[in-house]
């Protein structure tokens, strides 16, 4: 229905509006400022290459495979921000 729809579209802006504060605040606070756009260009590489990979083999994953590989992505990020959070609370 149109409300759903716009129901999920107000949430999904909601959680893009939470990302770029906190990654910018993650940013400056994990990684020193004389580095940063360094380090930052280097995570490019994997994840364009991440991009390439699943945009050629669109046709033989499918919507459903190149969402898999969507969520696969999101999981490890998540586990990488659970060690993260770990880490961090160890040293505080």
């Amino acid at each position: 229905t149109p409300a759903t729809l716009i129901a999920a579209f107000f949430a999904f802006e909601a959680c893009v509006g939470l990302y770029f504060p906190s990654m910018g605040t993650l940013r400056s606070q994990y990684l020193p400022d004389e580095h940063r756009g360094v380090i930052m260009n280097l995570f490019q590489i994997p994840l364009n290459a991440i991009v390439i990979a699943v945009y050629t083999n669109q046709k033989r994953l499918g919507a459903t495979g190149a969402l898999w590989c969507s969520a696969a992505s999101l999981f490890m990020a998540f586990l990488a921000q659970l060690r993260l959070n770990t880490i961090e609370s160890k040293t505080a």
